[in-house]
């Protein structure tokens, strides 16, 4: 397997190499146009006023078995035999027929090209393949069903589906089109389907993931851009789909940006968010704007991933959040269940989370993977019976080695809240949680709040019963809870 530098080049000039082929499928136009010079020449003067035996009354002149040859300088850059070539009388336009061992010396090397029909017209200075046309060479064997060239405007456009392979996967495209002058080039709507390292998993992998690459249009800005730009993207294997408006790959900086409002649907959870940008030298990723994360429960994370709606969430304020009791008489057993499957993080795994906040960044790499969470995150859970859990923060630092996920308050204040549905509140400098399975581990640095309790965990004067009743409790330093 190639590095990681050429895979990225490689892909880069996916494109462009379709289009660097599809000039030169039957010549290149520099050919036709020396086919013009030789024919309006008059070479066959002489024979003008003989009728040749079986040609149409249109064709002036017909050569069999004929090679075209392109130079620069004393360098043969494109080659190609015909079967046959016609020649109208009006010297307006040559056909030429069975082209075959067409050869271009391009900057990604040769390509070899073949086409059943062409049609060169002088006048219009355009060239039309009206039958099947095909190009290859060590990355790409691609078919189409004919193209036109521009020669005033040096434009290229390819007629019908191209279909074939490149870079070891299978590709069709219906419409492509190249501009000779500045490079541009542009296809769509294209699918790719072929091993690449599209994802930040990817980087992490032995051997790049199978990925089907949809677009209404891939696009380069032409000659000196290190740019790629895909739009209406969506990309999916067996693990991950990745929808996208607008995605920009600059080759030079290897930084892949999706902006749009980009969408990432996993078997573990769902993300949107206004832009992600995958910075693969540093194996980071940042999301920004409107960042929501829906992880699912552990019951349904191994199920393949497919693009669902998102639950609907807007962030709220501690004041907006108000616990409701639930007035059904619950016995000592179930009431003592409940406030257990509340108040315990060892489920957290169990139930849906929904996390919000204005800015994330991950870092992916291996022995150093960890994230920053900014922009006041806050994070719901939901749980049985209507049941929930609520956390806020200043922000929030994920340790992906360890397990941890720290909740700060900003210089000072006591901003790193939690909240359930039983009323209990606490608010600490910050909150340390265990994210790992089955691990009830959690601390607050000098927290204070309130645990709503049962009168069983109450001090009793007499053997009444008192309603339910709320405990202030309030530290200094260090307070596990």
């Amino acid at each position: 397997m190639g590095s990681p530098g050429k895979t990225n080049r490689k892909r880069v000039h996916f494109i462009r190499n379709i289009f660097g082929g599809a000039i030169l499928i039957v010549g290149a136009p520099y050919a036709y146009r020396a086919i013009g010079e030789f024919i309006t020449s008059d070479p066959f003067v002489g024979l003008q006023a003989k009728r040749l035996e079986g040609l149409d009354d249109s064709i002036g002149i017909r050569m069999d078995d004929v090679e075209v040859r392109d130079y620069s300088g004393a360098k043969l850059t494109s080659s190609a035999f015909a079967k046959r070539v016609d020649v109208r009388k009006d010297r307006q336009a040559a056909s030429l027929y069975g082209v075959r061992d067409g050869l271009y010396q391009s900057d990604q090397g040769p390509i070899h090209y073949s086409a059943a029909n062409a049609i060169w017209n002088m006048q219009q200075k355009r060239l039309f393949v009206t039958q099947s046309v095909h190009v290859e060479n060590q990355d790409m064997d691609l078919k189409s069903n004919g193209l036109t060239f521009d020669d005033n405007t040096g434009k290229l456009s390819v007629m019908g589906n191209v279909t074939g392979r490149m870079y070891k996967g299978e590709i069709t495209a219906a419409s492509l089109l190249y501009n000779m002058k500045s490079g541009a080039v542009s296809a769509g709507p294209i699918d790719w389907v072929g091993s690449v390292a599209l994802s930040p998993q990817d980087d992490n992998s032995a051997v790049p993931k199978k990925w089907d690459i949809k677009g209404e249009k891939w696009s380069s800005l032409g000659r000196g851009s290190d740019v790629m730009v895909y739009e209406h993207a969506i990309a999916k294997d067996d693990e991950l789909i990745i929808v996208a408006p607008l995605v920009q790959q600059n080759k030079k900086t290897d930084v892949l940006t999706a902006s749009g409002g980009i969408e990432y649907y996993s078997g573990k959870a769902n993300i949107k968010a206004d832009r992600c940008t995958i910075f693969r030298k540093e194996k980071r990723v940042v999301l920004e704007g409107h960042v929501f994360m829906y992880v699912k429960p552990k019951a349904e994370q191994e199920d393949p991933p497919k693009i669902e709606p998102m639950p609907e969430y807007k962030p709220v304020t501690p004041g907006q959040v108000v616990a409701t009791h639930d007035s059904k008489a619950l016995d000592k057993d179930e009431l003592k269940a409940k406030e257990d499957e509340i108040r315990s993080s060892k489920n957290l795994r169990e139930f849906p989370l929904v996390v919000v906040s204005d800015r994330t960044e991950y870092w992916y790499a291996k022995g150093g993977r960890h994230a920053v969470i900014t922009g006041t995150p806050q994070a719901r859970q939901s749980l049985q019976h209507d049941e929930w859990r609520h956390v806020w923060s200043h922000q929030a630092l994920y340790d992906g080695e360890k397990e941890t996920l720290k909740l700060l308050s900003s210089p000072g204040k006591h901003e790193a809240l939690m909240k359930n549905s039983l009323g209990d509140e606490m608010s600490a400098l910050d909150i340390l949680v265990s994210t790992k399975e089955d691990d009830d581990y959690i601390e607050g640095n000098q927290a204070e709040g309130h645990i709503y309790s049962t009168d069983e965990d109450l001090p009793k004067d007499d053997k009444k019963s008192p309603p339910p009743t709320k405990g202030t409790g309030k530290g200094g330093g260090l307070s596990k809870i």
